[in-house]
């Protein structure tokens, strides 16, 4: 998988919604070239860091999530 930067699934281009402004809640599957033959289905508020910006959609910054402690 391409290494991108961390962020929210509802921003991501790869993310199959028609909606314009995607919610949290939304679900819809994950269309990166490496995970698609998955049809894996993602909520808006899911991350990955393969993540690429929407079309349209400004530099943006995120939180990763924290790391579990060992």
């Amino acid at each position: 998988m391409a290494e991108g930067s961390w962020g929210n699934c509802k921003s991501c281009r790869y993310f199959a919604s028609g909606n314009a402004n995607p919610s949290d809640n939304e679900t819809q599957r994950c269309m990166q070239s490496e995970l698609s033959e998955f049809d894996l289905k993602v909520s808006g508020a899911s991350g990955c860091n393969a993540f690429e910006a929407r079309t349209g959609i400004g530099p943006q910054q995120y939180q990763e999530p924290a790391q579990p402690a060992h």
